[in-house]
């Protein structure tokens, strides 16, 4: 799965999936990485383990504007944009009594709109050299509901889904490939940090191989999609959950 030539935007690649979707695309020969985040030190740690052409840009992906910059930035340090994965996301602990339409909001524009915003911006750079790749990182949230998250972010979860179905069927005329991948419990530190050790063992039940995955085995999920082995491959989900969907 050799990525020679082709150049890649990660957003949320300051830890987690998004560092480990950043280590493997270099890996398997990425040209050029950019690395957006809101967490710039961190994903400049990233950026110097990578051993490839790469680029930093703070970006909050809930504005439409700094998604704009970062893509410009990207198209103007390596040429073009070949790969888009729609990583970043937050998962706050909120139940539903203490929803609001403020704090549903928040969920919806960073989870959902946030990875809107990158494909609206980077589909005529992919567009006009007729290939692409966009991988949207879902959920399992999106298939069983929140389970002690936000309620909003399954819901964001699930429109990532169908937002991956609609730019699929909108963009294969182009050569553009829209997927996602839909991880079930991730030993991140977005799960280390925002759930309880008793809801984390609770995440672990969940799934019927009794572990939490690793980020890596996310990655590799990104990497067949981001490849020229997954050609006809497009508007579908990738389930790496562990089983989780079976029990």
């Amino acid at each position: 799965m050799d990525l020679s030539g082709k150049t890649a935007i990660i957003t949320g690649a300051a830890s987690g999936i998004g560092a480990a979707v950043a280590e493997t695309l270099a890996k398997a020969g990425a040209s050029g990485i950019c690395l957006a985040d809101i967490d710039t030190p961190g994903a400049e740690r990233v950026a110097s383990r990578l051993g490839c052409p790469s680029l930093v840009v703070e970006t909050n992906v809930s504005v439409s504007d700094s998604v704009k910059s970062m893509v410009d930035a990207t198209v103007n340090r390596f040429g073009k944009v070949d790969i888009l994965v729609n990583n970043a996301g937050v998962a706050p602990v909120v139940r539903w009594p203490d929803v609001t339409e403020e704090n549903w909001r928040d969920v919806l524009d960073i989870n959902l709109n946030g990875a809107f915003h990158c494909l609206l911006h980077v589909m005529e750079h992919m567009k006009s050299q007729r290939w692409g790749r966009v991988i949207n990182i879902s959920s399992v949230g999106a298939f069983k509901g929140s389970i002690t998250a936000h309620p909003a972010y399954g819901v964001s979860k699930a429109g990532l889904i169908a937002m991956t179905k609609s730019a699929a069927k909108e963009l294969a005329e182009f050569g553009i490939l829209v997927n996602s991948v839909s991880p079930g419990t991730i030993d991140t530190p977005l799960t280390q940090n925002n759930f309880t050790p008793e809801e984390q063992a609770m995440f672990v039940e969940d799934s019927v191989l009794k572990r939490r995955g690793s980020p890596f085995e996310i990655a590799d999920a990104v990497l067949f999609l981001a490849s020229e082995r997954s050609t006809y491959i497009t508007g579908t989900t990738i389930h790496v959950n562990g089983g989780s969907l079976l029990v």
